[in-house]
Formats: C-alpha cells, sequence, structure tokens
C-alpha cells in the first residue's frame, strides 16, 4: 500500500493543526524544519553514498511533506472563515440554504456568508450563520439572499450529561456563530440561485413528494433512506434503529452508494452482450453521481459517491490488490479538498467500516462453510456486518458511549429488506408518473418499510439489547483501536495468536469496564441546566428522571433522554412533578415544593431553593438557577449541573 504512508502523514498534519491552538506558527516551523533536514539528508546520499543508509527516508520525506501539506491545508482553512468577534456589528449579507419553523413559532434559518461591510469598506466573509428570527411576519426560504445586523455569539456546548456537542460539530462545519435577532434587523433583498440553492430545494420537492405517495407511518423512514432526512421519523423508531446498531442505514453516505453501485453493476450484468464490463463501470460511475445529485448532494452523499467512483475506476486497472490504495486513494482526493472532513463521524465510520470489510470479511466467512446456498448467503453478509463492527467498535465506544449487542440480528434485518427497500425508493422516483404501475410500487414500497421498522422494533425489545455508560479519552481510543486491529489482523489473515497484544486489549476492555460498573455504583441527585426544573436521580443502580410540568417541552425532554442514554442505566421511572411530592428512597426522603418564583427541594435535612425567575441573593447556588438566568448573569461561564450525593 504505498499510499498509506501519505495518507498518515496528511491525517497527522491535520490533526497537528486541529489541536495546535496558538502554537500554530511553531509547529509549522518544526515540522518544516524536519523536512528540510530529510531533503538535505537525502541529497547528501545522493552525492556522496552512504552504504548504510535507510531505505525507508524517501518514505519518511513523502510522509513529512504531506503532513506539512495536510497542517498547511486546515491553518488556511481556519484562516480564510470568518470570525463571530468581526462580523458582530455589521451589515454582514448571506444566502438561506437551510430554513425551518419550530413547533414553538420561531424560524431557523441557515445562511451561506457572502460579504460584509462596516460602512466605509467591504469585506468577502466566509462561512455559514444560524439565525433564530422573533416572529413570523417575514419568512424566509431557500435562495432568499438577506441582509442583516446583530451581535453574533459563538457556538457553545450544554454542560448537561450526553447533549450535543456543538462546539465540535458546528467548527467543524464551516459555521462561525449564532444570533437570535429581531425581524428588523434582518431583510431580504433579493434572491440568488446556485448549486446549493439549487440541490436544497431540489431535496426539499423530492421529499415532499415523498410524503405525498408513502403513507405517513413509514414516509419519514422512506425519506431518511433516501435523502438522509431524519427530521420526520417518529422519536421511538429513531431510538430503536440507534439502540440496534442500525442507524447508519437512516443517514445517506457509503453504505446507500455501495448497494446502489451493486444494484447498477448487477442490471447493467444483463446487458454483458452488448456493453462491456468496462463500459459497464464507467455507467455505473455515471449514475451513481446521478444519484448523488437527485438526493440533494448533500457533502456525506458527495464524500461517499467520490470514495465509491475512485473505488469503482480503479476496477478499471485490473491490478489485484488495488481496492486498499483506491480506497487510501480517495480519502487523500476529500482531505485535500476539505481537511475538515477528517472530524465528520460519519466519514470516520465510512472508511473505518470499508477497511474492515476489505481485511477481514473474507477470513471471517472462511471460518464456516454451509452447504444450503441461504444459509450461505446469510453467514456471507454476516460476514461483513461483524468486519464492519470489528473495525467500527472503537468508534461506537468513543463517540456513542455505547455497543449495540444485536448487532448481527439488525443486520440481518437491513441487509434482507434494506436492499429491496432502497431499490424500490429509486423505481418510485423514476416510475411515480406511470399510472397503475406507481401504485404497485407504492405499496411494495410501503410494505417493505413497514417490515424494516418491525424487524428493527423486535431486535430493540429484546431485553439488554444496548451496553452504554462507556467513556474513553483519546488516548484510550488510539490504544484499543490500534490492538483490536492489530489483534485481528493477526488472527484472521496471519492466522497467528499475537499473546501479548491480546492481553493488552483485554486489559484495556476491563479497565473501560470497569470505570462503567463505577459509574453505575453512583448515587446521585442531579439538576440539569434547563429552561424548567428538571433533573435525574441515580440510586443503587435504578435511574429515575423528574421534571416539572411544562406541555410540549422538547428541551426537557430531549435533556432527560440525552441523561439517561450517557448514564448507561435503563430507566425505572418518569415522574412529573407536582407540589408536594415526595420520593422516598431506603427510608431517605426527598420532598419537592412549589414556588412563586421556582422550587424548593428537600433531601433528608438538607434543603435548596431553585430559581426559575427573579433575583437570586448574593450567596445563591449558580447551578441552582435557571438556563435563561444563567446565561443572563453568567454569560461567559459554563456552569456545570448541581450535583449531590446521596
Amino acid at each position: 500500500m504505498p499510499l498509506l504512508p501519505i495518507s498518515l502523514g496528511l491525517i497527522l498534519g491535520i490533526l497537528l493543526s486541529f489541536v495546535s491552538g496558538g502554537n500554530s506558527d511553531r509547529i509549522g516551523l518544526a515540522i518544516t524544519a524536519v523536512l528540510a533536514a530529510t531533503i538535505l539528508l537525502l541529497i547528501y546520499n545522493r552525492l556522496f553514498g552512504i552504504r548504510s543508509f535507510p531505505k525507508f527516508t524517501v518514505v519518511i520525506a513523502f510522509s513529512l511533506f504531506f503532513l506539512l501539506i495536510g497542517f498547511c491545508k486546515l491553518e488556511i482553512q481556519k484562516e480564510i472563515t470568518s470570525d463571530s468577534v468581526h462580523l458582530s456589528g455589521k451589515l454582514n449579507y448571506g444566502t438561506v440554504f437551510r430554513s425551518k419553523i419550530s413547533e414553538s413559532g420561531y424560524q431557523t434559518i441557515h445562511l451561506l456568508l457572502e460579504k460584509s461591510t462596516d460602512g466605509k469598506k467591504q469585506l468577502a466573509a466566509k462561512g455559514n450563520i444560524i439565525l433564530t428570527l422573533d416572529t413570523l411576519q417575514e419568512k424566509y426560504a431557500t435562495g432568499d439572499f438577506v441582509a442583516f445586523n446583530t451581535k453574533l455569539e459563538p457556538f457553545r456546548n450544554e454542560t448537561n450529561p450526553g447533549s450535543f456537542d456543538a462546539e465540535y460539530y458546528y467548527g467543524t462545519h464551516h459555521y462561525v456563530g449564532r444570533a437570535f435577532i429581531a425581524s428588523n434587523y434582518i431583510s431580504k433583498i433579493g434572491t440568488r440561485t446556485n448549486l446549493t440553492v439549487f440541490f436544497s430545494n431540489w431535496q426539499d420537492e423530492i421529499g415532499a413528494k415523498m410524503k405525498s405517495w408513502l403513507p405517513e407511518s413509514v414516509s419519514g423512514i422512506g425519506v431518511a433512506l433516501l435523502l438522509g432526512n431524519k427530521a420526520d421519523i417518529d422519536a421511538e423508531v429513531l431510538d430503536s434503529f440507534s439502540n440496534t446498531g442500525a442507524m447508519h442505514v437512516l443517514a445517506v453516505s457509503g453504505l446507500h452508494v455501495g448497494i446502489i453501485l451493486i444494484i447498477f453493476q448487477y442490471i447493467l450484468g444483463f446487458f454483458s452482450r452488448w456493453i462491456s464490463k468496462k463500459q459497464a463501470i464507467l455507467f455505473s460511475v455515471i449514475l451513481i453521481w446521478g444519484f448523488g445529485l437527485l438526493s440533494g448532494a448533500s457533502p456525506s452523499v458527495i464524500r461517499a459517491v467520490v470514495m465509491f467512483s475512485i473505488l469503482a475506476l480503479g476496477q478499471l486497472l485490473s491490478r489485484k490488490h488495488s481496492g486498499m490504495n483506491n480506497l487510501i486513494l480517495s480519502a487523500i482526493v476529500l482531505l485535500m479538498y476539505d481537511p475538515y472532513y477528517l472530524f465528520d463521524v460519519g466519514f470516520q465510520l465510512s472508511y473505518v467500516a470499508l477497511i474492515g470489510i476489505m481485511l477481514f470479511q473474507t477470513p471471517i466467512y472462511r471460518l464456516i462453510h454451509f452447504r444450503q446456498k441461504w444459509l450461505d448467503w446469510i453467514w456471507k453478509g454476516s460476514a461483513v456486518g461483524i468486519a464492519a463492527t470489528i473495525a467500527t467498535t472503537p468508534f461506537m465506544l468513543y463517540w456513542f458511549h455505547q455497543f449495540p449487542n444485536y448487532f448481527l440480528l439488525s443486520n440481518i434485518v437491513v441487509m434482507l429488506l434494506g436492499f429491496i427497500v432502497l431499490l424500490l425508493l429509486i423505481i418510485l422516483i423514476f416510475t411515480a408518473w406511470i399510472p397503475y404501475f406507481n401504485s404497485l410500487v407504492i405499496f411494495l414500497t410501503a410494505l417493505s418499510l413497514q417490515g424494516l421498522i418491525v424487524g428493527i422494533q423486535y431486535v430493540d425489545e429484546i431485553p439488554g439489547g444496548v451496553s452504554g455508560g462507556f467513556e474513553l479519552n483519546f488516548f484510550q481510543f488510539l490504544l484499543i483501536g490500534t490492538l483490536i486491529g492489530y489483534c485481528f489482523h493477526k488472527l484472521l489473515i496471519k492466522q497467528l495468536l499475537p499473546k501479548i497484544a491480546l492481553a493488552g486489549l483485554a486489559v484495556c476492555l476491563l479497565f473501560v469496564s470497569w470505570k462503567r460498573e463505577m459509574k453505575f455504583e453512583k448515587n446521585e441527585f442531579t439538576i440539569f441546566s434547563c429552561k424548567a426544573f428538571c433533573g435525574m436521580i441515580q440510586y443503587k443502580g435504578k435511574l429515575i428522571t423528574f421534571s416539572e410540568e411544562v406541555p410540549k417541552n422538547k428541551q426537557i425532554l430531549q435533556t432527560l433522554k440525552n441523561a439517561v442514554r450517557d448514564s448507561g442505566l435503563n430507566l425505572e421511572k418518569e415522574f412529573i412533578l407536582k407540589s408536594g411530592n415526595k420520593l422516598v428512597l431506603d427510608g431517605k426522603e426527598i420532598l419537592f415544593q412549589q414556588e412563586k418564583d421556582g422550587w424548593k427541594f428537600k433531601i433528608g435535612e438538607e434543603e435548596f431553593r431553585y430559581l426559575l425567575q427573579g433575583t437570586p441573593g448574593k450567596d445563591h447556588p449558580k447551578e441552582l438557577l435557571s438556563q435563561r438566568l444563567q446565561r443572563y448573569l453568567y454569560k461567559d461561564e459554563k456552569i456545570m449541573p448541581f450535583c449531590l450525593a446521596i
């Protein structure tokens, strides 16, 4: 794999830039100095010849060169992206590329910045902005060109357990900041038509048609499978896909594009008398690009299309064992285009899963032989799932803090129905205009979608389906990932027993499991940072959530759901508070009393007051204030949730 050192150098350079902080100039100088010294050493050897000169020095030089390129690429990206401080208080211009109206009546728009002016000079601006409007009097649609003037806030993470990492996500997706803006500080001044706007409108139109064709109970899943938009999926169905490790099915990425590539190549195989193998490959690549554009050309789809295009075109060279090099080449191309792709979880999982499948699928498949063709077919598909899971396990533990225990069962459901559903959805898009035939396709599509949902929910209902509560730091993630890759490479490919590496992996996994068990044994009473009074009690391995009665408050529901998932424990009881409520835990009383400005709660002999409004006293704990009060009084301070051992 001659491209492996180059890709590793590029990735390391991007990572160094990401963590450099204010030391980027020193790190860049150090990389340049080491590269220059290596090149001088190569020149010296070329002129005078050194018998004991290491042959791998040339490989090191290439790796260092691409390390410098990766470092510089991300530094340039950071430099050209606008800063929220510099944009605040200026008149900024941008194009709406996403718009959504919430149930509470607010409109949120995503803008692609174009320029900024302070009244004297005009400067180019680059990056994305999120604006939330206080009224629906003026509705903004995709393609609207707007001007606005407001103070932008940087993205801040909530401190509640399991909360969304907004700083990381938006920081690696070219977002500059966000703001809540009054309607008199923003106005539409025209419309823009570009590729981003065109494909966004196209995606919205297809989504609307899919919802009109399919029953409401399955239309959300259909839209997600075809377009990757999960907004209309029922929350319980979404949790079932997440718990069973089948969430990747609902994100249009490598899996979908790979399946579609197989479908196209299979169909073109029927025309082998008129189309050569190379022509079929070229047609397949053109068709998957057509699917990518048809589905709205989202970044995840285009990444997957580029990846599989390079893999497919690599077949034209008819070289054996070139698949891994082609995969690495596609990663290099994408990272050279946008180094921030490296920090996208979907990008990481797509490539790691494919690497696992290329390395381990065949050796796993050869471990068991079935005479029956249908059993052999199921085992072959299961081997793909096992190989992908081996490679992605460290990423699941690191990013999602959980592991789906029954991934093999959900994999069989996805394998049996996912292929059929995706094929029917594509057929539906192209044949919806044909009378009678479209009714048959709609019926079959709805039936297969319902089968997929029922199958995943059945697996989810089996007790012990997901193990949660894992916490890995970055070093543990790297160590466990390296050991898993090395051990399975030795076991499955080299057919050797790496005793020391296996022992090391066992120690790492035991340590992570021990930390998880220690986390379960905590007895804590927690109040979350939220707009309403809510929290969680963990006591002797049991979990109880509580909240005041606030109708249709999605923030409370999501906060509690995130905390329960992060804990790794099963929820014992959900408690809607009313004044005078009492909980008794092994003789210890917890009493809740509602007041005009908040809540009073008593744990044993200790009494506390939580303020939803009003002015707190000088010594009132910051943690016992509503999120609104915290942000108003302690704007730039990160306040952790109130936590008390019980």
